[in-house]
């Protein structure tokens, strides 16, 4: 069993390391900026970061991940939307960002940056060992990425939870979901990689009614069923 890093798996480990650190500058040192625009400059930064990586390196699989969930980010609005907007139990603060409806726009980007570590760690575990080591990987990474974003992003602050039950900040009944994003995500870009445009884009669409699909059965479930 070979665990040495490819050279992909370096690149990615330094990209996300370069931008990390990018991430605190530009969010922690003091600067004549609104937090929003801070936040939109990070996200464009990124998703300018991980083609131009793909391109400079060689790496064709980040640019086919790229492609696929820059798509499944901005759709991503509309459950976001529909919680702030209809179910009234996500706030997102005025931070000085442009906003589509109650959404910042910077969200249309933002959730590229989870589902690329997501996809891209599972797809590497599933190569090195199986499937099933891969499946499990890209739920774990799911729930640690989304859940720790859950309970420290409100700091900064980009969303919080209203009015459901919480631990930590963290709501509850958003945990199987974002859970089932990060994998139906995984399996979404691998039926659709190679295929026409138009299957990637239904793809992705696939992908953001699943989970929006999904928020609405587990808040019913959890704040309705169980927590009453």
């Amino acid at each position: 069993m070979n665990l040495r890093l490819e050279r992909t798996e370096k690149d990615a480990i330094v990209l996300h390391a370069v931008f990390a650190i990018l991430s605190l500058i530009v969010l922690f040192i003091s600067l004549e900026l609104s937090v929003g625009v801070r936040l939109c400059v990070l996200v464009v930064l990124y998703n300018v970061m991980i083609p131009a990586g793909a391109f400079l390196r060689r790496h064709d699989d980040w640019l086919a991940l790229w492609l696929f969930l820059l798509p499944v980010s901005i759709l991503q609005i509309f459950p976001d939307w529909f919680l702030a907007a209809e179910l009234g139990v996500l706030v997102f603060p005025d931070t000085g960002s442009l906003r589509l409806g109650e959404v910042p726009l910077f969200m249309g980007g933002l959730w590229v940056i989870p589902l690329f570590v997501i996809v891209f760690l599972g797809r590497r575990i599933e190569e090195r060992f199986n499937r099933k080591l891969g499946l499990f990987t890209v739920c774990i990474t799911s729930f640690l990425l989304f859940v720790g974003s859950e309970a420290v992003l409100w700091r900064i602050p980009i969303w919080y939870a209203r009015e459901v039950t919480t631990v930590c900040h963290v709501a509850l009944y958003l945990i199987v979901p974002e859970v089932l994003l990060g994998l139906s995500a995984f399996l979404a870009f691998e039926m659709s990689r190679g295929r026409p445009c138009w299957y990637r884009l239904c793809a992705a669409f696939t992908v953001m009614v699943f989970y929006l699909g999904n928020l609405g059965l587990f808040y019913l479930i959890g704040e309705h069923l169980l927590l009453r």
